[in-house]
């Protein structure tokens, strides 16, 4: 059977070349036919891959509980209370300190001296040690206490509990002038202890863990 000129057959080898001078006809398609006896595609046993996006990836840190109100109240007083007793406590020893010195110890002046020099002899004698001591520790552990360390709270509830019991023992004479002190001490040492900060301590403690 003869071919039409420029003509390859479907499976022939190498190119087909048609005799000079003819026109060249493009070959003609042939219809794909599935395999009847071929299986389903098989998928490939590799995993897809994955198509990573370009960039740093978005780092979401983990949420953390909002300090109770209580505990910043507590701070905020107990570092406020400290701070006006220093500075109350050492501008009376500078004006005890000065006025003594510039008054006579006859008359009237005389009274106030011995008031200012008493009061003065009594710092040096060992009393400047705890009216010094418990504000500074507490004015440093105001700051502490708001970090997440259950350490802190306990450290500040002793000194609140001794300066109590110290200043009844020193003002026991004048119980009177103890109360108001006792009351804020007091209070700031209970709110430290309330349900909702307690259960912040307790959750930060076991992330530490």
């Amino acid at each position: 059977m003869s071919q039409p000129p420029g003509y390859s057959a479907p499976g022939s080898h190498g190119p087909q070349f048609a005799p000079p001078g003819s026109q060249p006809t493009a070959p003609i398609p042939v219809a794909w036919r599935q395999d009847p006896y071929a299986g389903p595609p098989q998928q490939s046993p590799w995993p897809p891959q994955q198509q990573w996006v370009a960039g740093p990836p978005t780092y979401l840190p983990p949420a953390r509980r909002q300090r109770p109100a209580v505990i910043a109240m507590a701070a905020t007083m107990t570092v406020t209370a400290s701070l006006q007793w220093l500075c109350a406590l050492s501008f009376a020893w500078l004006v005890a300190t000065a006025g003594a010195a510039g008054l006579s110890t006859t008359d009237i002046e005389g009274g106030i001296y011995h008031l200012l020099r008493r009061f003065h002899l009594g710092l040096i004698e060992g009393l400047a040690i705890p009216l010094y001591g418990f504000p500074t520790l507490a004015f440093f552990l105001g700051f502490v206490v708001l970090a997440p360390r259950a350490w802190a709270r306990m450290v500040l509830t002793a000194t609140g509990i001794a300066t109590l019991a110290w200043s009844a023992w020193w003002l026991r004479h004048d119980f009177v002038w103890w109360l108001p002190s006792a009351a804020y001490i007091g209070f700031v040492c209970l709110i430290l202890w309330t349900p909702g900060a307690t259960q912040w301590y307790r959750r930060a403690d076991s992330r530490l863990v």
